[in-house]
């Protein structure tokens, strides 16, 4: 049962880590759009925070469903506010809202400027 504790605490702060790189795409995509073109080239970072916020619309809300929200873990304290923040409790339509608008500003702005996919392959030089 101890091992189960840990695994529900890991994800928990993997959870937690996620949410926090979905903000800072927000922000990444705010930056660059109004102040920074040239970070709206980064393939990789773009394609992952898209790719991430239709993980989260789609699995997370499913897993949503099926989760027990009663579970608190008294003998934790981070893991215990940990789960204050990533699980408030208020109304969620404060979340939703917030959410589905980031995610059509983030889809909006992969699809009007699409970032740059640059390959390095392996370029030898010669002396």
């Amino acid at each position: 049962m101890l091992l189960y504790k840990f695994l529900a605490e890991i994800i928990l702060i993997i959870h937690f880590l996620w949410i926090l790189f979905m903000l800072f795409g927000f922000v990444y995509n705010v930056v660059g759009l109004f102040f920074n073109k040239n970070l709206l080239k980064n393939f990789w970072l773009r394609t992952i925070h898209l790719f991430g916020i239709l993980y989260v619309a789609v699995l997370e809300s499913k897993l949503r469903q099926k989760f027990e929200p009663n579970f608190i873990n008294p003998e934790s304290f981070i893991i215990y506010y940990l789960e204050k923040i990533v699980y408030p409790n208020i109304n969620p339509i404060i979340i939703v809202i917030p959410t589905v608008l980031i995610a059509v500003f983030s889809l909006i702005v992969y699809i009007v400027k699409p970032p740059i996919i640059k390959l390095n392959l392996c370029k030898k030089r010669y002396s």
